[in-house]
């Protein structure tokens, strides 16, 4: 996929300096469809699988060398998080929906690139987001039915 290069002074923005729209705590009690719980679980039991989380990522990741099918090379970034999703999460998104996860996590405010990076890790634009409004953005994501196939 890539090669990571070009460093930056980015740092992850703290309550109140940051753009979120909303945060963890208005979003623990979402309920989150998975096929594979025996009752739908809320986001705050998704995160406490430590199946799902998110990252800062280190300034060396911040943009990444990607080629096209013509072996042309471009820049992608800037990326601020990295959202790991494993094991539990699986049954909350389809690959193959009609909307798929990364773009329901790009179409949140505040997000301005989702970059799947492999299948469970994602790599996201947000530099105005905190941690906290990172996960608010994903757990709304999930939350949209239209992720699931």
């Amino acid at each position: 996929m890539g090669i990571f290069s070009t460093k930056d002074d980015w740092q992850p923005p703290l309550r109140p300096d940051c753009a979120c729209h909303e945060h963890l705590e208005d979003v623990l009690t979402l309920v989150i469809p998975s096929q594979y719980w025996d009752e739908d679980p809320t986001f705050e039991q998704l995160l406490a699988t430590g199946s799902l989380g998110v990252r800062p990522v280190n300034a060396k990741e911040r943009f990444m060398t990607v080629f096209d099918e013509e072996q042309k090379e471009s820049q992608l970034g800037p990326l601020h998080w990295g959202m790991w999703a494993a094991d539990e999460i699986y049954g909350c998104y389809d690959d193959d929906a009609d909307l798929p996860v990364d773009r329901s996590i790009a179409a949140r405010p505040g997000v301005d690139l989702v970059e799947w990076y492999d299948r469970e890790e994602f790599l996201i634009g947000a530099p105005g987001l905190c941690e906290s409004g990172m996960l608010a953005a994903i757990a709304r994501a999930l939350q949209d039915p239209r992720v699931r196939a």
